[in-house]
């Protein structure tokens, strides 16, 4: 939603989003106000994971995840319950973990296909579709790992309520801030005193 924006400025803008998105990552991510049953943790990191890329684009909204991930691995507490390394990715979260950089550059590139729009609904279906492929990757896996009686698709069913409103809660904030852009750029153009042809 702010590619185009940002595309507009100089470096060090998209250096600051960047730090920006990261600092969102690490500093919300390990946050885990719900626990299912079985032990899968339910926190922010999907919502930011695609939330980024859709409002800063897929190029540092996956820079910003890569770069997470791999700070995760080398020993930052900043996964959930504040967990970190490498073995996080071999393990039973293995799978949500390798599929946050797929679902950033889908949800990103896809969003900024989409960016003349400025349509806070569409950026609200890629958050949900961009959760649901990291909801549906790492369940896969996560089956694949630890033998549950319970189906995937019974596991979908029960999570699903709080992919909703993760993206319920993404997609109010993509209208705050997509408000905000817009009144910055109207009084950006009305203080900018009219050149001359």
């Amino acid at each position: 939603m702010l590619t185009h924006l940002l595309s507009q400025q100089s470096a060090w803008a998209r250096w600051m989003a960047f730090l920006l998105a990261f600092g969102l990552l690490v500093g919300l991510s390990p946050l885990t106000p719900y626990t299912t049953t079985e032990g899968i943790p339910i926190t922010l990191q999907s919502m930011l994971v695609v939330f980024l890329p859709i409002l800063l684009g897929w190029k540092i909204g996956l820079a910003a995840v890569v770069t997470y991930l791999i700070v995760g691995g080398m020993g930052a507490p900043v996964f959930s319950y504040g967990t970190f390394g490498w073995e996080r990715f071999t393990g039973s979260s293995g799978g949500f973990l390798l599929a946050f950089p797929i679902a950033a550059v889908l949800s990103g590139y896809a969003m900024e296909q989409w960016q003349h729009s400025k349509s806070v609904l569409i950026g609200a279906l890629l958050m949900f579709a961009g959760q649901f492929i990291i909801l549906g990757l790492g369940l896969f896996w996560y089956h694949a790992i630890i033998p549950v009686e319970e189906g995937m698709m019974a596991s979908v069913e029960r999570l699903m309520p709080g992919l909703l409103i993760k993206t319920a809660f993404g997609g109010l904030a993509l209208v705050l801030i997509q408000r905000l852009a817009s009144a910055t750029i109207r009084l950006n153009e009305v203080s900018q005193p009219p050149t001359d042809t």
